[in-house]
């Protein structure tokens, strides 16, 4: 599991995001006060297919939603550009995916260690 903390000076929000790989997604959990990214119960990506930059990401949150992560007329702030929650998502998922990777190889070779490698002496083969 990767927990990242962002403390954003634009919104003066502190922010928690943490992500796990369970099976083939990676979870992605959102602890803010931010009324943008409170929605998001959790957020589900594939770990194979995960968005290649953040505008990507953003569009994938979005339709997880349903809804634009745009500023509204009521928000007093632009902080859609400039927002640290989005980079820190993208972060914990690039983390995450190379523990996976990392794992899968790990895993891998213990299974081909586990084969037995008989060696013989030029003697003894006839």
């Amino acid at each position: 599991m990767t927990k990242i903390s962002v403390s954003s000076c634009i919104c003066n929000s502190n922010h928690v995001i943490t992500g796990r790989v369970e099976g083939d997604r990676i979870i992605i959990k959102i602890d803010t006060p931010c009324e943008k990214f409170r929605k998001f119960d959790f957020l589900e990506l594939p770990l194979c297919g995960l968005p290649e930059d953040q505008n990507n990401l953003i569009l994938e949150m979005e339709g997880q939603i349903g809804w634009s992560l745009n500023c509204t007329k009521e928000c007093a702030l632009d902080c859609t550009r400039q927002c640290l929650i989005p980079p820190a998502v993208f972060s914990i998922c690039n983390i995450e995916s190379g523990l996976a990777e990392k794992e899968l190889a790990e895993s891998a070779r213990s299974e081909t260690s586990l084969l037995e490698n008989t060696e013989y002496a030029s003697s003894e083969i006839k």
